[in-house]
């Protein structure tokens, strides 16, 4: 006897439509809170808007140093100029910041409760091409030591990037934030840092109580001027001032350049943010910059 097979009009892994409206609804969630990082001169990769007032991350290596000019693409068609505050190449961290309004935010999620085996999606801009949606599962997590003071670890998953998928969020079945996409292992593996390790570093950055109302960007010092401080091969560009500080102080101008703060040397964005973190108790705030050429010192008002 003859057995006529009749071949199934359904798959044999369907995908309910349930999981596919939860897969997009995440997806439109989580896309506002997401940008495209564009550096000149070295490409472009993700970031994930995690603060109301415009503070983002994304990797280190997307941006590499701190006078990086540095623009981020919003979902809304929005262009904005971004500043580097805070670098960590160990974890390969960078916070940025920009200036507007309306930002929309991911939930951060517990990382360190990830299974293996547990699914995970990927959001970024993998060769240019924009909010990109990719999806694996968690392998394992790895632990690895950075140096003799720190021990890290990460996740390891099959999710799939690619170059522009840097800096971009790891998420979660209930679209929060479990890790930053870093970077791919053999064309196959893909690994990202932790949201517990992220939020770590954030909570350890320097809190700014002192506000100089001003736009910044590291600069290299010329050998030519006269008194410089010693072994000092950099300092702090003032590159705008914002109308408040406009309104109260004339006592800094564009094209300054902060050398020192409070007595501690400014190398670079992050000197300079450390130098006022400590310096809170002051009502004036004594600094050293190059005006014209010309060492001046002078003590100016902050907020």
């Amino acid at each position: 006897m003859t057995q006529t097979i009749v071949p199934s009009t359904q798959s044999s892994l369907p995908l309910p439509d349930a999981f596919s409206s939860a897969v997009v609804e995440m997806f439109e969630a989580a896309q506002p809170a997401i940008v495209q990082v564009h550096v000149e001169g070295r490409g472009g990769g993700t970031g994930v808007i995690c603060q109301q007032d415009g503070h983002l991350i994304t990797n280190n290596h997307v941006v590499a140093r701190d006078n990086a000019k540095v623009q981020v693409l919003l979902s809304d068609g929005r262009t904005l100029d971004a500043t580097v505050l805070y670098r960590e190449p160990r974890l390969d961290l960078a916070m940025l910041k920009v200036h507007g309004d309306n930002f929309k935010l991911l939930s951060f999620g517990d990382s360190t409760k990830l299974r293996v085996g547990e699914l995970v999606f990927a959001i970024g801009h993998p060769w240019g091409q924009r909010w990109a949606v990719t999806a694996g599962i968690v392998s394992t997590m790895r632990t690895a030591q950075l140096s003799d003071n720190l021990i890290t670890q990460y996740i390891q998953s099959d999710v799939r990037l690619a170059p522009g998928n840097s800096g971009g969020p790891l998420l979660n079945a209930d679209g929060e934030v479990v890790g930053i996409n870093a970077m791919i292992f053999g064309g196959d593996l893909s690994v990202a840092i932790p949201s517990h390790v992220v939020n770590k570093w954030i909570s350890g950055l320097p809190q700014r109580g002192i506000k100089l109302g001003i736009e910044i960007m590291t600069v290299e010092l010329p050998s030519t001027i006269q008194g410089l401080p010693a072994q000092q091969a950099s300092g702090v560009l003032i590159v705008g001032i914002r109308p408040e500080r406009q309104a109260k102080h004339s006592d800094l101008f564009v094209g300054d350049i902060l050398l020192a703060v409070a007595g501690k040397a400014v190398n670079d964005t992050e000197t300079l943010l450390q130098a006022l973190s400590q310096s809170t108790a002051l009502d004036m705030l004594p600094v050293t910059l190059l005006r014209k050429g010309q060492l001046v010192k002078l003590n100016i008002a902050v907020s």
